[in-house]
């Protein structure tokens, strides 16, 4: 059979790179709330929603990206040795392609992938335990499922995606707007609900034989008229205990958080068990990706960290955390300190197991003397995908062991660090922007300042 002959146009956006792009995403919206909320137009959003666009050397110094015009060198090559760029339009009505630097999620992307961190379900992490969570793979057959997944019958399936919206997520003007959905499809619903009800009378059937020893190969198919149908509406809307999980049923909505415990004797539509793939989901709602994000394919911890002088290590080689953040000395959110681990901010709760006296420069209070921002050394543990589409990375303070191989050394906090402030006679010390030590006092007026606010 003759294929059918393209135009020239055709042919050109068939074999076009630039044509097949994917659209953009829609980026996250901010919760509706009354506060006031401060954010940053050019902050790195937590996930990519444009695709990220290299060319060869060959290419780069023509200027030649592969688009409608070519782009300047000073905001590409000369800015930096490795240009990536994302387009946010191609053709302006200046007559000029917008576009951007996209090397804050490419480059977060290769730091990510030199941990050779699998990616877990999300779990919470209790960092005063000695256990953590065990690993499960998003990719396991019984966890990775949508609603149109053949797996998804198998007895213990679950799934990371429904059709249906989350409803505890949605605002009032959702709601409605999804109710109008559904009122459009009451013909397809009934007779869904008709099936559920045919098959719910086929499973009574078939335990009722089986008690009583009859040939289940002999049963006949049930039928259901009109009226017991009817009367099985009727019970449904009388029992709002038995409607709940029907509707849930046929939607695919996925389950809302749990009812507290002082709202569980009333009266409400009660919501099947959740079938989501982890627990976290069922109170933060489904993910807006995959569990994986992409990130890493690795199903298992089964690596073998091979040091070419002691062997395998049980523990991969350590990385540096960036201090971004010191801890408070209040409770709270401020009280946590935020670090930065592979070109990701995180809430570091490692903060709260350092002693002052082993402390790292910057993990109490801010550090100016340091080159670079204060860092110390961590082993990351778990890695997962929020249902927002942040990463979750934890990780522990790196342990001696983990560090001996590899000739790491913790930074030593200097001695006027050291010293507390009713031994300094209740003045702090200010570290110099130089990096210089500030002279110590003599050991016999610390010994006497001591002394002095003892016996105060």
């Amino acid at each position: 059979m003759a294929t059918a002959r393209l135009s020239p146009t055709a042919n050109l956006l068939r074999n076009s790179r630039l044509f097949a792009l994917p659209q953009a995403l829609t980026p996250s919206s901010t919760p509706p709330t009354s506060r006031s909320v401060h954010e940053s137009e050019t902050a790195t959003l937590p996930h990519p929603i444009r695709a990220s666009i290299a060319t060869p050397a060959s290419s780069l110094s023509r200027g030649d990206w592969g688009l409608k015009r070519p782009l300047p060198a000073k905001s590409t090559c000369e800015k930096s040795s490795r240009p990536v760029v994302r387009i946010n339009a191609l053709d302006t009505f200046e007559h000029i392609t917008d576009f951007e630097s996209a090397a804050d999620h490419t480059v977060t992307l290769e730091k990510f992938q030199e941990l050779h961190m699998p990616m877990s379900l999300p779990a919470h992490v209790h960092y005063a335990s000695a256990s953590t969570p065990r690993h499960e793979s998003p990719f396991e057959l019984h966890n990775d499922n949508t609603h149109t997944s053949q797996g998804l019958k198998d007895p213990g399936a679950r799934q990371f995606r429904h059709s249906g919206p989350w409803l505890a997520g949605q605002t009032e003007a959702g709601f409605q707007g999804y109710l109008k959905r559904v009122r459009k499809n009451k013909p397809e619903i009934l007779q869904k609900l008709r099936g559920y009800f045919v098959a719910k009378r086929e499973a009574e059937q078939r335990k009722q034989a089986q008690d009583n020893g009859a040939d289940l190969e002999a049963l006949e198919p049930v039928e259901v008229t009109d009226e017991e149908f009817q009367a099985y509406l009727k019970t449904l809307r009388a029992n709002p205990s038995s409607l709940g999980p029907v509707i849930f049923e046929l939607l695919d909505l996925p389950s809302p958080p749990p009812v507290p415990s002082n709202r569980i004797n009333d009266s409400q539509y009660h919501s099947p068990g959740s079938k989501l793939s982890s627990a976290e989901y069922a109170v933060s709602g489904p993910p807006k990706t995959h569990p994986s994000a992409g990130l890493s394919y690795f199903r298992s911890h089964a690596l073998i960290y091979n040091h070419p002088k002691y062997g395998p290590q049980t523990y991969q080689r350590p990385v540096e955390a960036r201090i971004l953040r010191p801890k408070g000395r209040f409770k709270g959110k401020n009280s946590k300190a935020v670090a930065g681990i592979a070109g990701i901010a995180v809430e570091d709760v490692n903060a709260m197991t350092f002693y002052e006296h082993d402390a790292p420069v910057g993990i109490q209070s801010f550090d100016a003397g340091t080159s670079g921002g204060a860092k110390y050394w961590v082993t990351p543990i778990r890695a997962s995908v929020n249902s927002a589409g942040k990463i979750g990375l934890f990780s522990y303070r790196a342990s001696t062991t983990a560090k001996a191989p590899y000739g790491i050394e913790s930074q030593k906090t200097p001695a006027y660090y050291r010293i507390s402030d009713n031994a300094r006679g209740g003045q702090r010390v200010v570290p110099r922007l130089d990096g210089q030590p500030r002279p110590q006092a003599p050991t016999e007026e610390v010994a006497k300042n001591l002394m002095k606010s003892l016996s105060s």
